[in-house]
């Protein structure tokens, strides 16, 4: 694997599993309420403060078009940071994590999918490649 944390943080949405690299989790916040803020993009889907800091919502199932659904009980907040840029992205729940080392094939693409690994069960866990996550244009 190349410079990339060997651990990943799993959450499902939209009935698949993905993950972000554990090194890029600042903390998962188990509430999901968020501030609407208008004119945002429309995956922005409203601000946090987060000791001190204003901090965008992302709504995960929206960054990657699926279709936008009521959010559970399940649902939570995952902060994640990749260079200076750091948002809250909300996924309908925070799963476990998993060891990336021998378990990781990078896809080598412009995706916002860097790789896919396997988790315990078989299950194919889609990894998040964060920049371009946070690429929103």
């Amino acid at each position: 694997m190349n410079d990339v944390a060997s651990s990943a943080v799993i959450f499902r949405s939209e009935g698949g599993l993905f993950a972000f690299r554990i090194n890029e989790l600042l903390e998962i916040i188990t509430r999901s309420d968020y501030t609407f803020v208008p004119g945002l993009p429309d995956c922005v889907i409203g601000v946090i403060n987060r000791m001190g800091d204003v901090i965008p919502v992302i709504d995960f199932r929206m960054r990657l078009g699926f279709p936008p659904t009521e959010y559970g009980s399940r649902s939570c907040l995952m902060v994640i940071e990749h260079d200076t840029t750091v948002a809250a992205v909300r996924v309908d729940e925070a799963v476990t994590s998993i060891d990336l080392e021998d378990n990781f094939v990078e896809l080598g693409n412009d995706s916002i999918i860097a790789g896919l690994a396997n988790g315990n069960n078989g299950e194919r866990i889609s990894v998040i490649d964060a920049q371009k996550f946070f690429d929103i244009n």
